[in-house]
């Protein structure tokens, strides 16, 4: 019987740290964009949980032989795309990678892979050795996916939905 027990609880312990591990990072909006010369740019948001900074040190997917880390820096007059070694994303907070900042870039795709309207998992790498995955959604370029909205942080104290209509179901 004891024996038993002290499994259920080292199988219990195991599966909790695992959720905890899995919610430490949280990716959200991502998508990828797929321009003329054959390179994909990726984009989202990424929540870091944890009480520590974490900093992205690498990504991986099946269909691209290199994904590189970039960002968008000003050179007097004149935006430049440079590659970086690591992406901070500071502890309890959020960094946006989007077309304008940092970016993913990935290099000699699988076109079956990388079909507009396809999802592609992407594996990240953090200095800690933690690992999180998330899937992005090829969108035609030009046509950046839009955002979900956020109501987690807005005010709805003062809004008056006594009016508000539903519309009739078709």
């Amino acid at each position: 019987m004891r024996k038993i027990f002290t499994l259920t609880t080292i199988f219990i312990l195991a599966f909790t740290n695992l959720a905890m591990a899995m919610d430490k990072i949280i990716i959200t909006d991502s998508w990828l964009w797929i321009p003329p010369n054959k390179v994909a740019g990726g984009f989202f948001e990424i929540k870091n949980n944890s009480d520590k900074t974490l900093n992205i040190v690498s990504a991986t997917t099946d269909g691209a032989q290199k994904i590189e880390l970039h960002n968008h820096i000003m050179d007097g007059a004149i935006m430049k795309m440079r590659k970086v070694k690591t992406v901070k994303v500071p502890a309890n907070g959020t960094t946006s990678f989007n077309p304008h900042g940092f970016h993913l870039m990935m290099y000699k795709l699988d076109k079956a892979t990388f079909a507009v309207g396809n999802m592609v998992e992407i594996h990240f790498t953090f200095d800690d050795a933690s690992t999180a995955s998330a899937k992005f959604h090829v969108m035609p370029f030009g046509k950046p996916m839009e955002k979900t909205m956020d109501h987690q942080n807005m005010d709805h104290s003062k809004m008056d939905h006594s009016k508000t209509t539903m519309p009739a179901k078709k």
